[in-house]
């Protein structure tokens, strides 16, 4: 049996926080035991936590806390794991510095975003010795890491995202009808839904910048509607949306939900999902969406693993600016239902062919039997 320690700065709602979930769900329990350990409180998806997860909380609320540095040494004295896996920048900061004076298992680090700061590679680039494995979850991150970075080729290994299909597939009409009632949609609103927390990767504000430039050209149907779901992790970002919407006048074709627990049901709801993104790493919610069968509108620079393929499971633009992306709003509305449809089935069939969980667990389990074969990087 291998011990798995998972750390992980929090298990807020977010696409990395689900993968790792998925990921625990489906790894063999005769072969794995996981415990999870977070950096600070805040818990999304408690229906989805395995029992008794997660198992260790270090109460941190700043990133730098000297005292949930020594909570988690004395919690990895006590757990002694034979692979400590971390996710996300933080617990990726953490884990590999407590290795140099705590217990020193194997170490496997996944990079879900290719956007660090420059002091972030900084840092990066000294640790990454202290990685046994640093898992890249998308070519992009990969060429970040091994071209811009110039840590070793041989110590990153890409390994896509995917999503459970089961827990993701499309709605019947009558629970697109519910969801509709739910969320106050009206049956003839086009639905247009950004599932992202609400931060300038994402790009919220182009995204209504765009919309105000459909307005003043007379091309916003009225009866288009944005729902942008997800948590607020840039007040100032938040507060430029917000003033965004009064700017462009289109404040009465945009709604705010907030963190969403069913997104499945949020999905059949929606035409299209939009995810103009400055950068993504295999996006989880657009293969969530395309799973659901509802196309998706990607930039080019969030789809380096070929999520989707452009004309046939959505849309894909490149230089992602306010024009750009009113001209693919465009299209996207005045594209025909049986289109749309025919897109919807060809996004489920892409997604269940490269992008599973199953896929996910078994790349990650058969990681972690070689790194546990191996001499790790502290001998």
């Amino acid at each position: 049996m291998t011990d798995v320690f998972y750390l992980i700065s929090s298990l807020a709602q977010g696409g990395a926080e689900r993968h790792l979930l998925d990921l625990i769900r489906r790894l063999d329990p005769n072969r794995y035991a996981a415990d999870i350990c977070v950096l600070n409180d805040r818990v999304h998806f408690k229906d989805e936590l395995p029992p008794s997860q997660p198992r260790y909380r270090l109460k941190s609320r700043v990133w730098a806390s000297p005292f949930a540095v020594a909570r988690l040494l004395s919690v990895l004295r006590t757990a002694r794991p034979q692979i400590l896996h971390t996710y996300m920048n933080d617990a990726n900061l953490w884990g590999r510095l407590a290795t140099y004076v705590g217990p020193k298992p194997r170490v496997i680090t996944s990079v879900h975003l290719d956007d660090m700061s420059s002091s972030y590679r900084f840092l990066e680039r000294r640790l990454a010795h202290r990685s046994d494995r640093i898992v890249a979850h998308s070519r992009s991150i990969q060429a970040l890491l091994v071209d811009r970075l110039g840590i070793a080729s041989e110590r990153v290994v890409v390994i896509a995202n995917g999503i459970d299909p089961d827990q993701f597939r499309p709605s019947n009409a009558a629970e697109v009808a519910a969801a509709r009632e739910t969320y106050d949609l009206g049956v003839n609103n086009f639905v247009a839904l950004m599932a992202a927390r609400i931060a300038p990767q994402k790009n919220q504000l182009l995204v209504i910048e765009a919309l105000g430039l459909l307005k003043t050209a007379g091309a916003l149907p009225s009866n288009f509607l944005l729902l942008l779901a997800g948590r607020v992790s840039s007040e100032a970002y938040h507060r430029r949306v917000r003033a965004a919407l009064e700017r462009t006048g289109v404040g009465d074709h945009v709604r705010f939900l907030g963190p969403v627990r069913d997104m499945r049901s949020l999905y059949g709801a929606a035409d299209v999902v939009l995810m103009p993104s400055q950068t993504e790493a295999s996006p989880i919610a657009a293969l969530e969406a395309l799973a659901c069968g509802v196309p998706v509108l990607l930039s080019a620079a969030s789809n380096t693993d070929a999520v989707l393929i452009d004309g046939q499971h959505g849309w894909e633009i490149g230089d992602v600016t306010a024009a750009s992306i009113a001209a693919a709003v465009r299209e996207i509305v005045s594209t025909p239902s049986t289109v749309r449809r025919d897109m919807s089935v060809a996004a489920r069939s892409h997604v269940l062919s490269r992008f599973t969980t199953a896929r996910v667990a078994d790349d990650f389990m058969r990681l972690y039997d070689d790194v546990s074969a191996r001499p790790h990087q502290g001998e």
